[in-house]
């Protein structure tokens, strides 16, 4: 009960430090710096093997259109290997910098492909993804499974 109200009262305070200024900025500024510092926390997941940034969770597919980086990718769900990451991962406007960058995902079968990220998923858990049709084929086969569990890491 004890570590409950602590993670309460860390909310509360949490929830009325964002309109503060912070650093002499305004409550926006210090908002956008805050998320920020928890994108720079998430990337900080390592594989033991290589410290890569190493990301598991549940993959699905979606049909590619405009997406969060700012391009229409609409038609190219079956010829492009598109991929759209956790909104925890991704700035809250726009894609940032994670906008092109290449990802390595790999299925429990050990199929493994490589796709740009283009998007981003609101839906999805933190480490979760959503990807062009052509991605989820190469690596499960069926469009009805609809989702699996994978690994992938920031090339």
């Amino acid at each position: 009960m004890k570590t409950v109200a602590i993670t309460f009262v860390m909310f509360l305070a949490s929830c009325v430090a964002v309109p503060l200024k912070m650093d002499g900025q305004p409550a926006a500024a210090a908002a956008a710096k805050a998320e920020d510092v928890m994108i720079n926390l998430a990337h900080k997941r390592q594989d033991d093997n290589n410290n890569n940034n190493y990301y598991r969770g549940r993959m699905t597919y979606y049909n590619v259109g405009l997406g969060a980086c700012g391009d229409d990718d609409s038609g190219l769900g079956n010829t492009h290997n598109i991929v759209a990451i956790s909104s925890s991962l991704m700035p809250a406007v726009g894609g940032g910098d994670m906008c092109g960058k290449k990802i390595s995902i790999k299925g429990s079968n050990g199929k493994q492909v490589t796709a740009t990220i283009r998007d981003k998923c609101p839906s999805c858990p933190e480490g979760g993804i959503d990807v062009s049709e052509k991605v989820f084929k190469e690596i499960v086969g069926d469009l009805g499974v609809g989702k699996t569990e994978v690994t992938w890491t920031i090339l």
